[in-house]
């Protein structure tokens, strides 16, 4: 092999081996910024809302958990609750005022669950029930889930008929701020089972 290409088959064999380190690294980051329930738990007891006086630093926080939630996965979810015992979204939920708490809503919402609410609302009534009623019976036997959903059925006895005659996004927009908090689990559920296929009657 002439020293010429020999030459060149060293350069090229580092640049590979440059494109490679490069491109780990890139991975290594992405999966260190990517969300866990784990990292999510750490950042809300690392930025405690009623120690924080500033309201941009209050939003700022607020919209990093919103932005958080919504790259978690629904399962991800489920299993933050169940390993809490409880939601902790509800007592970070409880430390805002009015104002922040529609902020984190419009926030939490994301293209996810407004792309779930116009996939619902184009469904006949009758699937429309069956999502309901499958959602609603997923979340009855999950005990981690199931103290929202009984203050949301105490809170209005007829919310699961109104999601299906109405549509869910007529349904949340008229919704309080704190029903819409229980909501989010069950939007969660519902988005799951849709993103699943359609739900078995």
């Amino acid at each position: 092999m002439s020293p010429i290409r020999h030459g060149l088959l060293v350069k090229a064999a580092a640049i590979l081996a440059v494109l490679w380190a490069i491109v780990g690294i890139g991975l290594k980051v992405s999966r260190s910024m990517t969300p866990t329930p784990e990292k999510l738990a750490a950042y809300v007891e690392e930025n405690p809302l009623g120690e924080i006086e500033d309201p941009a630093r209050r939003r700022e926080v607020i919209g990093t958990v919103a932005d958080m939630l919504n790259q978690l996965d629904p399962d991800d979810v489920r299993r933050l609750i169940e390993e809490n015992h409880e939601d902790p979204r509800r007592d970070f939920f409880q430390s805002m005022n009015e104002d922040e708490q529609r902020f984190f809503m419009e926030k939490r919402v994301g293209k996810a669950f407004d792309q779930m609410m116009v996939a619902f609302n184009d469904m006949e009534r009758e699937e429309r029930k069956r999502v309901v009623e499958r959602t609603l019976r997923q979340m009855r036997q999950d005990s981690g889930r199931r103290g929202g959903l009984e203050r949301l059925d105490e809170a209005d006895p007829e919310m699961a008929e109104k999601i299906v005659n109405e549509g869910l996004r007529a349904y949340y927009q008229e919704a309080n701020a704190e029903t819409k908090l229980d909501l989010a689990p069950v939007l969660e559920e519902m988005q799951r089972n849709l993103a699943g296929g359609r739900p078995r009657p």
